[in-house]
């Protein structure tokens, strides 16, 4: 018999537990404190195997009501409980240092409270190759810019290190280990040779094929020697701060007090974003549900009552406002210390088809994602958790930036004529040079539709190059990436559509202004697009020495050019078509 179960682990410094010594008294702690059941001494059974404590606590709960309820008449079913019953489980696993779970049945929200939230990721951060681990997909949550969060999927090999990570934060990753860590950790799983495990990495570790009990032993004595292991800080950006009493001392202290000065503010849309509090608000549990709810009810607690509603909105975007109003009606716009206790006990439930959707309420607090300095360092506060900006986010862009010329680079007989700028001063006139070539077209300046499709065609038998060029490796590349997606993604459009509009467009001008076009028809020339199309970034140095950009990296600083290389490569490989790069020679 195997299963496929999830291990997730006990975090022991929660502020329920840290006092508790042993694993006994935590494990009552997590099912009492639980409102599903009740804890039971003789349901908790234990058994050793080597160096590690198994208990496993089973109990039965109320599932749902049958539906035979309301089918048959109340004669009938007055006098019996329809009630259906559930069994559940969870089994705690003692190591050294560490407590491991894992459940069966509806006892995740019993133990939800209670787990390190990022497990699987930490697990996986020991581990990880990013130029051999493959993508299957990735959940993110947006910490900049305007997506919110991300659900992807890829096809083919596509590789952990190609995943473009700044300003995102892995919530959950599905993806194949690499051959070296399969073999390390997990050859008693393989069943061929080649054979790569599969892994789903999140809240929890999960080997994405079933096993037996003994094999499950050996996961979780691999488990204590990988969490050995020094993390790699790639998988983000940002770290997570796990501190408590420096959240608890200066975090949310300061949350709460950004919070409370910003009553004035209230209903004020003509304000100054320097002026006001910078947050993002949404559940941290279904960020899809919430946006799509119908209408949201806000509550707010009473110690004899319980909660009951005091405002319903359909604006997603009121919610804020609206629970700041109540706190000043109820407490008044002095008094600080009951604002907060206030703001800490509203909920948001949301609703939708006027079901209410139980996964998609939480706490008031729990919605809001920020940033603000803390001791003149960036904080950031997304989805409940803290982070703070690693100091190694400028080496990272080195790294990817240095992966990318080195792994994605264009054959060196693509762009043959050097760039001499004290000769040829613009651009233009480089491409041109191209014009009457052999296998070239100069598409420079022809717009069809707005569109630049690229500066220079390139073709073989087997290949078209979408060849775009700009001197110098500086912030202008921020220019360049963008024209490269923008034009990606219009003839991705294009070439989907039986008349290729776009192609017939760029032709006519071409032949209009004399461009060579290689004595193609305009048929021949939209079978071009028939080929394996690959967009190609070319660029120079602009340093006083032609030095190879990946070679060097610290010579050339621009910060944006590393970014927009990184985001171009990540945006095109997964949405659009092969991006490469060429450095052309200036002498």
């Amino acid at each position: 018999m195997t299963q496929n179960p999830k291990i997730y682990r006990i975090d022991k410094g929660n502020r329920l537990l840290k006092k508790l010594k042993t694993t006994e008294s935590i494990i009552e702690k997590i099912i009492n404190t639980s409102a599903i059941t009740n804890f039971n001494p003789e349901s908790l059974k234990k058994t050793v195997i080597g160096n590690i404590n198994y208990f496993l606590y089973i109990f039965n709960i109320n599932d749902f009501v049958s539906d035979w309820q309301e089918f048959l008449p109340t004669e009938l079913t007055e006098a019996n409980d329809f009630t259906q019953q559930k069994l559940s489980l969870i089994l705690f696993i003692e190591t050294e240092f560490d407590i491991f779970c894992i459940i069966g049945g509806n006892a995740y929200q019993i133990i939800l409270p209670y787990i390190d939230q990022s497990f699987g990721l930490n697990v996986y951060a020991r581990i990880m190759k990013p130029e051999n681990d493959e993508l299957a997909s990735i959940k993110s949550r947006g910490i900049t810019g305007s997506i919110v969060g991300e659900n992807q999927q890829f096809r083919g090999k596509y590789k952990i290190i190609d995943y473009i990570k700044f300003g995102k934060i892995p919530q959950e990753i599905h993806l194949k280990l690499s051959t070296e860590i399969s073999d390390l950790h997990f050859n008693f799983l393989k069943n061929k040779p080649n054979e790569r495990i599969q892994v789903f990495v999140g809240k929890a570790f999960k080997i994405k094929k079933g096993v037996d009990f003994e094999s499950l032993h050996k996961i979780i004595n691999e488990l204590t020697i990988i969490n050995e292991l020094v993390p790699s800080d790639y998988l983000s950006s940002y770290q997570e701060i796990t501190d408590r009493d420096f959240i608890d001392n200066f975090c949310k202290p300061e949350l709460m007090n950004r919070i409370y000065n910003d009553i004035g503010n209230i209903d004020n849309k003509n304000l100054s974003p320097h002026n006001k509090f910078e947050h993002e608000f949404t559940n941290p549990n279904n960020i899809e549900k919430f946006y799509e709810a119908d209408y949201y009810k806000l509550k707010e607690k009473d110690e004899e009552k319980g909660y009951s509603v005091f405002k319903t909105v359909s604006d997603r975007t009121e919610i804020y406002n609206q629970v700041l109003k109540r706190a000043v009606e109820r407490f008044g716009d002095n008094d600080p210390f009951n604002f907060k206790v206030f703001l800490q006990g509203v909920r948001v439930t949301c609703y939708q088809n006027n079901i209410k959707k139980s996964t998609v309420s939480s706490g008031f607090i729990f919605h809001i994602s920020t940033e603000f300095p803390i001791q003149g360092k960036p904080i950031f506060l997304i989805d409940t958790k803290w982070y703070l900006l690693r100091d190694s986010f400028i080496n990272d862009l080195k790294i990817n930036t240095e992966h990318i010329l080195k792994t994605y680079s264009t054959p060196s007989n693509v762009l043959s004529l050097n760039w001499n700028k004290n000769v040829i001063k613009t651009e233009k006139k480089y491409n041109l040079q191209y014009n009457g070539i052999p296998n070239y077209i100069v598409i420079d300046t022809i717009i069809a539709d707005g569109l630049e499709l690229c500066d220079i065609l390139k073709y073989d038998d087997e290949n078209l190059y979408l060849i775009h060029v700009k001197y110098g490796f500086s912030s202008n590349m921020r220019e360049l990436t963008n024209q490269v997606v923008i034009s990606a993604k219009r003839l991705k459009e294009s070439l989907g559509t039986e008349e290729k509009t776009i192609l017939d467009k760029v032709y006519s001008s071409l032949v209009a202004k004399q461009h060579n076009i290689d004595n193609l028809s305009l048929q021949e020339f939209k079978n071009l697009f028939n080929r394996k199309i690959s967009y190609v970034l070319a660029f120079t140095s602009h340093l006083k020495e032609d030095v190879k950009v990946e070679s060097n990296l610290d010579k050339f600083t621009s910060n944006i050019a590393r970014f927009s290389l990184i985001q171009c490569s990540s945006d095109m490989r997964t949405n659009y078509y092969n991006l490469l790069t060429y450095q052309i020679e200036r002498e």
